[in-house]
């Protein structure tokens, strides 16, 4: 991923995180994530039917293939708008896999992309701290993680990024001594 791309993508884990963080004593946070996300799934089905339908009253032809995974799309965005309790169980246990994905991930970048550079080893102790939780989060009951869940994902989600951030602007401060040592070595070259 390049630096600009990481940088964007750890400001939205940050706000996300956040937003998690303000909202942990809401009843019922985790269905109205679930119907957030339904609703990230039915809008662009129902999109792709009026477009599929558009199309093929304009004698166009329908492409089967994105008709039905549009159908698809708007089916189960509809199923967790209406009834969001069935898939609480299953978007803790998703997030949790994105919180060990994350920190694994960012173990992996520190350890070996920037394996050139000296970074400080406490740049390590979040992403183990954030795959910790994870862990925690996947082996605890549904039932007694539920009202935690939130504040735990939100303070995972703000350390994920703000680490991700310390990692970016380490490694870009430690680039760019190399950075101007490489152009001064061609200006001398040109020379």
């Amino acid at each position: 991923m390049s630096g600009k791309n990481s940088f964007w993508s750890y400001l939205f884990v940050l706000a996300a995180g956040i937003v998690l963080i303000c909202f942990h004593t809401r009843v019922n946070i985790l269905a109205w994530l679930i119907m957030f996300v339904g609703v990230m799934f039915a809008v662009p089905g129902l999109i792709g039917v009026i477009t599929g339908i558009s199309r093929s009253s304009r004698n166009r032809g329908v492409n089967a293939s994105t008709m039905i995974s549009s159908i698809g799309s708007l089916i189960i965005g509809v199923i967790m708008i209406i009834w969001p309790e069935p898939f609480a169980g299953v978007f803790v246990y998703v997030l949790a896999a994105v919180l060990l994905i994350a920190g694994f991930c960012q173990i992996w970048v520190l350890a070996v992309d920037y394996k050139p550079y000296s970074m400080p080893l406490w740049l390590y102790i979040l992403p183990v701290l954030i795959f910790i939780t994870g862990i925690v989060m996947i082996c605890t009951p549904l039932r007694e993680i539920e009202s935690a869940f939130t504040l735990m994902a939100g303070i995972a989600m703000v350390a994920a990024a703000a680490n991700g951030l310390f990692i970016y602007l380490a490694a870009y401060n430690s680039a760019k001594p190399e950075l101007n040592e490489a152009k001064q070595h061609d200006t001398i070259g040109n020379e």
